[in-house]
């Protein structure tokens, strides 16, 4: 949802051709691009490493188990 939430929030600002947005590079740049920026990055990190742990657990119920006599 936050990455929805983001994705709509940027596309928004340049369909709108950044008028919303401080056209001063510093304010743009920094405050604009990187901090919310973070909102991007920090769940997609966190969806990658979710995507990974679920795939290392299939693989490990996939695994054939022997039985033991």
């Amino acid at each position: 949802g936050q990455l929805y939430g983001d994705i709509l929030y940027f596309a928004t600002e340049a369909l709108a051709g950044w008028t919303h947005s401080d056209p001063r590079p510093l304010y743009f740049w920094v405050y604009f691009v990187v901090l919310n920026g973070l909102w991007v990055l920090v769940p997609g990190l966190l969806l990658l490493d979710s995507c990974h742990q679920l795939a290392t657990a299939q693989r490990s119920h996939d695994r054939p188990r022997h039985k033991a006599h």
